[in-house]
């Protein structure tokens, strides 16, 4: 795995830019949801001595949520 994964900035930066010069209003960005994805999860603490590995995701996957949030 990379130490980061830059692709996420450049789309944020996308993101930004067609909200801030496009006036593009999208749904909100869901910070939540992606902070506690266990591969940001895992960079995150990895690093840490008691840290334990736990694959079992803890927000609903994608193919389960309903649209519009």
């Amino acid at each position: 795995m990379p130490l980061f994964d830059y692709s996420i900035v450049e789309c944020t930066a996308e993101l930004i830019y067609n909200r801030t010069f496009l006036g593009q209003e999208d749904h909100p960005l869901e910070e939540d949801y992606y902070a506690s994805m266990i591969n940001v999860y895992y960079h995150k603490h990895h690093l840490e001595t008691d840290y334990g590995l736990n694959c079992t995701p803890s927000y609903e996957l994608w193919r389960f949520r309903k649209y519009p949030l």
